[in-house]
């Protein structure tokens, strides 16, 4: 076992699996993503390098049970939520009148959408999901490009999607998945609501 700086490596082959099936990366970029934050940000309130808390995310370091407590106390999380097995039992199945609505989103451009957070944000989960509600003309650019991926189902309406410049009109029933680096942006151009399930793995900033 070797430490460096408030992390450990561990070597011992039989504990491999059970790291990787936890995810702790994986979850401390999400978490951090959700919460606006960037590395150098975190590594201040942890107190280590802002490299350490790339490794961390990129799975080459794991961090000591101390070191991982700092970080998920720095993210407002507790290790329950963090590792995801405190969930409310009410949020496992979320009624339309139970989600978190948010209208606009600061890190996209676009006018006349509204999100309906199908993932509790406090759950540890590593997807992000929405319903996107696009009023009549409202549309959406996202102009961060990121590694990952994102699909889609368009439930009602009618959108025309651009993904890497190429324009696709989409009616209900209409499905999309395209890698996450490729710049992407909708309008609504039909005279109705339209709402399109809308789920991608967490951008990095």
């Amino acid at each position: 076992m070797a430490k460096n700086g408030g992390s450990v490596a561990m070597d011992d082959k039989s504990d491999d699996g059970d790291i990787e099936a936890l995810q702790v990366g994986a979850r401390v970029r999400h978490a951090r993503i959700l919460k606006g934050m960037r590395m150098r940000d975190l590594a201040e309130h942890v107190g280590c390098d802002e490299s350490m808390i790339s490794k961390i995310e990129s799975g080459k370091v794991t961090p000591s049970l101390v070191m991982l407590s700092k970080i998920v106390g720095a993210l407002d999380r507790d290790l329950g939520s963090f590792f995801g097995l405190q969930i409310d039992e009410h949020k496992l199945v979320q009624r339309p009148e139970d989600r978190v609505v948010v209208k606009g989103d600061a890190l996209r451009g676009g006018k006349g959408v509204t999100y309906e957070r199908l993932v509790p944000l406090a759950a540890g989960n590593l997807l992000e999901g929405n319903v996107h509600v696009i009023e009549p003309g409202g549309e959406k650019n996202d102009p961060i490009t990121h590694q990952g991926e994102a699909l889609g189902y368009l439930l009602t309406g009618e959108v025309d999607l651009t993904i890497d410049n190429t324009l696709y009109h989409m009616k209900a029933g209409d499905s999309f998945f395209f890698k996450a680096h490729l710049p992407n942006s909708y309008r609504n151009v039909g005279k109705d609501i339209a709402r399109i399930i809308w789920v991608n793995t967490p951008q990095i900033h």
